[in-house]
């Protein structure tokens, strides 16, 4: 299972002036947040999963879990994204 990212304070008043589209890049990293966590907890067995980054098998019975590996990767990536968005719109 992975840790989560670090949460941080939701946005200040000045701020959402400042960047008002922040309101819902907020909004999507909880529920990005909120995906992962419903994953791990409904496929605990992601933890064993292999994944080759090759093409997806369709006959591979660990498919469902492979999917929803590639899931929580873009899911890290755009949390990061996210992330680093916030932090360059409100640099000082």
């Amino acid at each position: 299972m992975r840790p989560s990212p670090t949460h941080r304070p939701l946005p200040t008043a000045t701020e959402m002036a400042h960047a008002p589209e922040l309101a819902l890049l907020i909004a999507l990293d909880t529920l990005l947040e909120m995906t992962t966590a419903t994953l791990q907890l409904a496929l605990p067995e992601l933890d064993l999963v292999q994944r080759d980054c090759g093409l997806l098998d369709s006959n591979d019975e660990d498919r469902d879990l492979i999917v929803a590996q590639d899931i929580l990767d873009l899911v890290g990536v755009l949390r990061y994204s996210i992330q680093l968005y916030r932090d360059l719109t409100l640099r000082p």
